[in-house]
């Protein structure tokens, strides 16, 4: 038999094996489980099973150990071990797509179970934008404690994408994710604000100009998200700027406090500066030049999936921005606090998916 017939025919043998698994426990051999499927998708998406290992809180023998297993109850071999790192051989990129459908269709079942549900959940997974994670987190996390027996918080870039909800990996996301929303994801907004021009108290020349301040002053970039970088620099390319690229730093904690020092100067909203613009940090707050520009903050989910929670979430949130943010900015920044809006409330659903939305808070 040629070797393409002969790989085509091994796949389709353990293909049929995985189809067998699906109809019963134990039909296709002990080593296909629903976690040996997920610990092969994730040594395929991973590229290793150090990564795969690292991602699901295994140890690498134990990874290498199920594949092991996996492979001999398919008759065949998954991955080509004569490379470095592994690779997917024809047979396994072909089961890849199968276990990877498997697996996420058991996540998608698990997921409505358990949000579907309106007893308290054993576990929520939330992605939180920094800004939003470190000023009005705790507020939202003790206003929703009893929701869920189990709270996991992850406020990096990758967990408060859209894509983070799509994958399945967070439940819920606060974001100010810039990129087209997916058609499988609701998202509502929470905040509108404009971003800031923020400068060392110390720094004495024209507000106006931003020609004169970058001359004077080294820009120092925060955050990872291309869509607003982009943004960012067609803004400063309008006012005859080149951007630049000397500084650019993961947190809005670390930025502020360079611009404390009198080593830079930056562009963040009012949400990322508003506590240190209360406790007297050595920084000013001004209003960008010209035409503002803005970002919106939103709770994203998956449509028809966990609306209850939500709504929740997008209540508590409100509560808190107009609690214990918008008191702070009409205190220290009364300006600015006018060119910032929060959507109404509407307990018990959303707006844009079914409800009507309430007068505009600003």
């Amino acid at each position: 038999m040629p070797d393409k017939r002969r790989e085509r025919s091994a796949s389709e043998s353990a293909r049929g094996r995985i189809g067998k698994f699906l109809l019963g426990p134990g039909i296709a051999g002990p080593g296909i489980t629903i976690r040996s499927l997920e610990i092969f998708v994730a040594v395929a998406k991973g590229g290793t099973m150090v990564a795969a290992a690292k991602q699901l809180g295994l140890t690498q023998p134990a990874i290498s150990q199920v594949i092991g297993a996996l492979e001999a109850s398919l008759g065949v071999q998954l991955f080509d071990r004569s490379v470095r790192p592994p690779a997917l051989t024809l047979q396994g990129a072909t089961l890849m797509k199968d276990a990877a459908a498997i697996t996420d269709a058991i996540r998608r079942f698990q997921s409505s179970v358990r949000l579907g549900s309106t007893a308290q959940l054993p576990s929520l997974r939330i992605g939180m934008l920094n800004s939003f994670a470190t000023s009005m987190g705790p507020y939202v996390i003790k206003r929703l404690r009893d929701v869920a027996a189990e709270w996991s918080i992850d406020s990096g870039f990758q967990a408060t994408r859209f894509r983070a909800v799509v994958d399945r990996e967070f439940d819920f996301i606060i974001t100010a994710d810039e990129s087209p929303v997916p058609a499988e994801i609701a998202a509502v907004p929470i905040l509108t604000e404009p971003f800031l021009v923020i400068v060392p108290s110390s720094y004495d020349g024209d507000s106006a100009s931003m020609k004169r301040l970058s001359e004077e002053l080294d820009l120092v970039r925060f955050g990872r998200d291309p869509h607003l970088h982009a943004r960012i620099d067609r803004v400063l390319q309008g006012h005859g700027l080149v951007p630049q690229r000397r500084y650019h730093l993961d947190t809005s904690e670390a930025v502020l406090a360079m611009v404390a020092m009198g080593s830079g100067w930056t562009i963040l909203p009012p949400l990322a500066v508003f506590k240190s613009i209360a406790r007297g940090d050595k920084i000013r707050a001004l209003c960008f030049p010209g035409k503002p520009f803005h970002r919106t903050i939103q709770v994203a989910s998956q449509k028809a999936e966990g609306l209850h929670i939500a709504a929740q979430i997008h209540e508590a949130a409100i509560h808190a921005l107009k609690t214990h943010f918008m008191e702070s900015v009409r205190a220290t920044m009364p300006d600015i606090a006018d060119q910032i809006t929060l959507p109404g409330t509407l307990p018990g659903t959303l707006p844009g998916l079914g409800g009507r939305r309430n007068r505009s808070d600003k």
